[in-house]
């Protein structure tokens, strides 16, 4: 069955580059085809991310700012708006505060509800963490449920899957990095930019090896 999906997932990945060559006259059309297609088919497939290390983001919470570092030097600086319930770590779901640590790129995506563009980042595993610490013995009953039918929850498209099953319990998840403003600390955990500066950013991390996924984001207090 798993050897049937990835002949399937990697069918339909050349078709899309089949596609892509059609566009290859238009570049920005390319560029949002070629965007669209990875994401399906990261998501259809749930394809893990892998790390780059071309580009680098640092949050630094307490001076509200973000730096992009380009092998090894800053090359881009931005003010922040945070979760508005302070600046502790996320620990649960119902907190909606911006958690700390290291976490990836897993999708760039040019339309979001908050602004032009959106970055998903990848917190599966702190995620996890901090569900099981929460729920104990009841939370990892349900995590060796969904295991058992599913495989292993290691990629944050399998935490919406498991959070579908579970909608009474579900894990943290859906920390964006996106636009609406950084004039004040307003998200549920999210990081908030300015909408020119999130499309700058946007346009800076597309330039990395994968197009900006696999970009590690270090959230710092």
């Amino acid at each position: 069955m798993v050897r049937r999906r990835w002949r399937k997932g990697l069918g339909i990945l050349w078709i899309c580059l089949g596609l892509l060559l059609l566009c290859a006259s238009y570049t920005q059309l390319g560029d949002v085809v070629v965007d669209y297609a990875i994401w399906r088919w990261m998501v259809t497939f749930k394809r893990p991310i892998e790390q780059v290390d071309d580009y680098r983001v640092v949050v630094t919470k307490s001076t509200r700012r973000l730096d992009v570092y380009q092998d090894g030097q800053i090359v881009a600086s931005y003010r922040v708006g945070l979760s508005s319930q302070g600046l502790a770590p996320r620990k649960t779901w119902e907190d909606r505060l911006t958690p700390e640590g290291v976490f990836l790129i897993a999708s760039m995506q040019r339309q979001s509800v908050f602004g032009p563009r959106q970055m998903l980042l990848e917190t599966t595993e702190s995620a996890l963490e901090d569900y099981l610490a929460q729920y104990g013995d009841a939370g990892r009953a349900r995590l060796q449920t969904w295991e058992n039918e599913h495989g292993p929850l290691d990629t944050i498209w399998e935490t919406y899957d498991f959070n579908a099953a579970y909608p009474e319990h579900p894990m943290w998840h859906d920390i964006l990095i996106h636009g609406g403003g950084s004039e004040r600390d307003w998200t549920w955990g999210c990081i908030a930019l300015d909408d020119a500066d999130v499309v700058a950013l946007f346009d800076l991390l597309h330039k990395s090896r994968h197009r900006g996924l696999g970009v590690p984001v270090e959230i710092r207090p």
